[in-house]
């Protein structure tokens, strides 16, 4: 780390990471019913992050394949610093989850380019796009 630009640009793309890491884990927590599993937040290398990624890609992988069914009308209460929201299952996903996730993963992607790496859109949006052969 060179300068205080450096360092709070990379800071910043740890607490990206730990966001969506955070918004998967409590959707499965707060729809999916699968207990708390906590995650310390303390991440200070890119091999730390990864290491992340990878333990919430294990925590999703062990939710039930039927664990959400039903819940679209579930009471879901988001606690936050600014208070208390209320939502049902459905709006929870729709409404807060899917887009929170995807506000820190775009930022965390602009982060990343603006520190000079070299991605793009397909690598951001890589499973979106199917190639039709003509």
């Amino acid at each position: 780390m060179h300068n205080i630009t450096t360092y709070l640009t990379y800071y910043s793309l740890i607490f990206q990471v730990q966001s969506c890491s955070n918004t998967a884990k409590f959707l499965a927590v707060r729809v999916g019913g699968m207990e708390n599993v906590v995650l310390e937040d303390n991440e200070t290398t890119f091999e730390q992050l990864h290491a992340r990624i990878e333990r919430t890609v294990q925590i999703l992988e062990s939710l039930e394949p039927n664990c959400m069914n039903g819940a679209e009308t579930k009471e879901i209460i988001l606690e936050t610093g600014l208070g208390k929201f209320q939502f049902v299952g459905q709006e929870y996903v729709t409404m807060f989850a899917i887009p929170n996730f995807h506000f820190h993963l775009s930022t965390g992607y602009c982060l990343l380019r603006k520190m000079g790496v070299d991605i793009g859109a397909l690598d951001y949006m890589k499973d979106v796009f199917h190639k039709v052969e003509e």
